[in-house]
């Protein structure tokens, strides 16, 4: 997912130009209802970091609209999971009302969660009944921590999101006019795993989520979109579905965004040579907020896509700015999301990826090479900004508590060079593409360390031997002024703005490794 800021691989487009299965739907009568702390240190505090995200419209105008997602709530119980019911008011007001398979006195919300701090804080009112549905006398104990004197099968409580703010509103739930996300992750309690949920909507709304039908979800993964009129289409890719649900109105075709995305995915497909197993769901909503210069915030979890775009937004170019966010967001559908690694490798699932990315981009003549060089140069003036003192390693379990964008743009200049030097040691035989599908190709065992699996990964090929330990696990500083003119590249860091140039004087090796990275002459 990408931060406010870090990404510069996305200002390039802002000057540049199975099907989803239906859900039981029951009307009912309307109710009038209403950084200082490291990654480790959060970890242990039970706070999960990374998470490394659409029905068709359903019309009531008399009725609110309750969605049944998974089983009735008597078969979840069954099967030992935990039911779940959300109410929505229009007002940004929701009230939840969740019965737990087991009997817990002591329940536990997530506080933090990508730099985002006080999630919790939303919570009120809450209310815990035994099974004989009396007063279990639950209080507060801090912020997201709540106890009863008796053991709880069923509790109750209510969370303001009627105020998203910019830093969070891709991260946490959120209602704001006729739309919303609402986030599981952030509504229930870390302990609830499996669950069955039930929606009670305002009059006239709908849910969607490309968890409906699922029989036991994980919460940590599940997004729903809430609110009204939303169109749908769906595709398959390469054997892969894909389904956009788009809220607002936008100044492109519906049937444009779907194919940006499908043809960003086959080209995915291609470089791991892995096809995804769950839908791939990828939900487009106006941005609730004001934000700051880059006019959209994304967030990818599980196997959705959420991006939030100011309709206001004046870019040159609306489809090749969506074909350029998706060049990254999709990516995180493979990196980290398909991987069973464990870990803190940010440096390699962000960084890499903005690289990957950006040379997806030029492949797919979204950019052409002279933005590729362009955003490179601005990438390094980003990080030349900052004092580069941590290694990459060290960046990623830092990277909540720390300012600046190492691992964006250090990961990604690494990823740059790491891809130059394969190619120049193997006559351009060898790309970094090539370890991409050796990452998915069942070597790397499940639950790995994600560190140590992929800088093996880096290092196998004979050339590039002890890259990773000079570039990722040490905190040696990046002069891509020394090391680009050997790879036929000129970069002058002296004036205002830093200039990545070809050589004009290119010897024929250098020729064959340029025009195997994209150079067109």
């Amino acid at each position: 997912m990408l931060e406010s800021g870090a990404p510069e691989l996305y200002r390039l487009a802002f000057a540049k130009g199975n099907p989803l299965r239906l859900v039981t739907v029951k009307i009912s009568a309307a109710k009038a209802q209403r950084r200082k702390e490291s990654r480790k240190e959060l970890q242990k505090r039970g706070l999960p970091l990374r998470l490394c995200a659409f029905a068709g419209e359903i019309l009531c105008t008399a009725c609110a609209v309750v969605v049944i997602m998974c089983f009735a709530a008597a078969i979840a119980r069954a099967n030992g999971s935990n039911t779940v019911t959300i109410n929505v008011a229009p007002s940004g007001e929701v009230r939840i009302e969740a019965h737990s398979s087991s009997t817990p006195n002591s329940w536990s919300f997530r506080n933090s969660y990508a730099g985002i701090l006080g999630i919790a804080e939303r919570i009120d009112d809450f209310r815990a009944a035994t099974s004989s549905d009396q007063d279990a006398k639950a209080r507060k104990i801090a912020t997201g921590e709540f106890r009863s004197e008796f053991e709880a099968g069923k509790i109750s409580y209510r969370v303001n999101v009627s105020k998203p703010a910019a830093g969070d509103v891709s991260h946490v739930s959120w209602i704001a006019g006729d739309y919303g996300l609402l986030m599981l992750a952030d509504l229930l309690p870390q302990d609830f795993k499996n669950v069955s949920v039930q929606f009670d909507l305002p009059a006239g709304w709908s849910v969607a989520s490309g968890n409906s039908g699922d029989t036991n979800f994980d919460p940590e993964k599940a997004i729903f979109f809430v609110g009204r009129s939303f169109r749908q289409a769906g595709k398959s890719v390469e054997g892969m579905k894909v389904t956009t649900v788009l809220g607002g109105t936008w100044p492109f075709k519906d049937r444009d965004v779907l194919s940006a995305a499908t043809k960003v995915m086959k080209n995915y497909v291609e470089l791991t040579g892995f096809k995804l197993s769950a839908n791939s769901f990828i939900m487009i909503a106006p941005l609730p907020v004001k934000v700051g210069s880059i006019k959209w915030r994304a967030e990818t979890r599980g196997s959705t896509v959420v991006l939030l775009i100011d309709p206001a937004a004046s870019f040159d170019h609306w489809v090749g700015q969506l074909s350029v966010i998706f060049t990254h967001e999709l990516l995180h559908l493979w990196v980290p999301n398909a991987l069973q690694l464990e870990g803190d490798y940010d440096w390699f699932f962000e960084g890499f990826t903005l690289y990957t990315a950006l040379q997806t981009a030029l492949k797919l003549k979204i950019v052409n090479f002279k933005e590729y060089l362009d955003t490179l140069a601005r990438v390094y003036d980003s990080y030349l900004s900052y004092a580069d003192d941590l290694s990459l390693i060290d960046a990623s379990e830092r990277r909540w508590t720390t300012p600046g964008s190492l691992v964006y743009d250090k990961g990604m200049l690494v990823a740059f060079l790491y891809d130059l030097r394969i190619r120049k040691e193997s006559g351009g035989n060898a790309t970094l593409a090539d370890r991409y599908r050796e990452l998915f190709s069942g070597h790397v065992a499940a639950k790995a360390n994600g560190n140590e699996a992929i800088i093996a990964l880096l290092d196998s090929a004979p050339a590039m031997n002890g890259f990773a330990k000079i570039y990722v696990e040490n905190s040696a500083k990046l002069e891509l002024e020394q090391v680009l003119p050997a790879y036929g590249l000129t970069l002058n860091s002296s004036a205002r703005q830093s200039e990545l140039r070809v050589n004009p004087k290119l010897n024929a090796e250098q020729k064959q490794l340029l025009r195997s990275l994209g150079l067109r002459k």
